[in-house]
């Protein structure tokens, strides 16, 4: 990585950190507003791919133009988004290309931190080189920054497109997982009368009911193979005690008696609770994830170089 590239960087972070310091002490309403864009677009998740790769990009890329590249790079993805949602203001693109300039830069100053520093070379340290031999270079470093995008692109299409709650692994996965911590049971009795004076036609309602008194006051036993078969199929019970099937005392299943009753049993799933976790948490992944994509892409490029040498020895 460039010199230039990592002051470019923090040359964004901190006039964009100005701008914003000055604004709010001096209660600029516009400053406001662009803070607010730049929070909903930067929450964005084609932003957020589009960044992730134009900062993976740049990491990997050795050029005295990089500066160059990074701003295009920004210009032409604020570009492909206003084609594809069909912008018509001009200060929507204003903080989309900053929102792209913003979040590859943190990348960068990041990805800086943890890169190998170069240090001056002393008499001490000088490697004799023959004439003619040439020093070996990396050369996975092409296939090592493909797999850093196709990873990070995967990862990102899988946790956070289109939203985190309507990702792939949202749906079929976190759902799943956190629906039983969020789901309550309760038991309702539906009675058979005429509940309206007006409309003096019988039909079933149901309320909810406290199972245990109900148990008490008909004299039942909790957990009993009867009183589970009664709730899960619905079978209707005449009003009488002992409780009895409809139909018993009259010879036909076709009687309907007022006041008879059925039991059922009603799920409730908390969805805002767990939308809003899945919101949180799947975001929360993918930056971890990331990170260590980034840490192990010299592991993760070393098996896929094996494991194509042995498709290719298979072959």
């Amino acid at each position: 990585m460039r010199k230039s590239l990592l002051y470019f960087s923090i040359l964004i972070i901190v006039t964009n950190f100005l701008f914003f310091a000055v604004g709010i002490l001096a209660n600029i309403g516009f400053v406001g507003a662009f803070m607010g864009g730049l929070m909903a677009i930067g929450t964005d998740p084609i932003i957020i791919v589009i960044s992730i790769l134009i900062g993976t990009v740049l990491v990997n890329l050795q050029s005295r133009f990089l500066v160059i590249y990074f701003i295009l790079a920004s210009i032409i993805g604020a570009t492909i988004v206003h084609l594809m949602l069909g912008t018509t203001k001009l200060i929507v693109d204003i903080v989309r290309v900053d929102v792209l300039l913003i979040i590859p830069s943190i990348i960068i100053i990041v990805a800086s931190l943890f890169g190998p520093k170069s240090k001056v070379s002393t008499k001490k340290n000088k490697v004799k080189v023959k004439h003619g031999v040439k020093i070996n270079k990396d050369s996975n470093k092409g296939l090592r920054s493909i797999l850093l995008i196709i990873t990070i692109s995967v990862s990102t299409f899988l946790l956070v497109i289109p939203t985190p709650r309507e990702s792939l692994v949202g749906e079929n996965a976190t759902q799943y997982v956190l629906e039983p911590f969020f789901t309550t049971s309760r038991i309702q009795k539906c009675i058979y009368k005429v509940w309206d004076k007006n409309f003096k036609i019988p039909r079933f309602k149901c309320n909810t009911i406290d199972l245990e008194k109900f148990i008490t006051k008909h004299n039942l036993t909790e957990n009993t193979p009867q009183l589970e078969k009664w709730i899960d199929r619905r079978i209707q019970l005449l009003p009488e005690l002992p409780l009895r099937k409809e139909g018993q005392m009259y010879g036909t299943d076709r009687v309907k008696q007022i006041g008879t009753f059925y039991l059922q049993k009603k799920y409730r799933t908390n969805d805002r609770v767990i939308n809003k976790i899945i919101n949180i948490l799947h975001p929360i992944l993918l930056i971890v994830l990331i990170f260590y994509i980034w840490r192990l892409r010299f592991c993760i490029t070393g098996i896929t170089i094996s494991l194509f040498r042995k498709i290719k020895a298979e072959i």
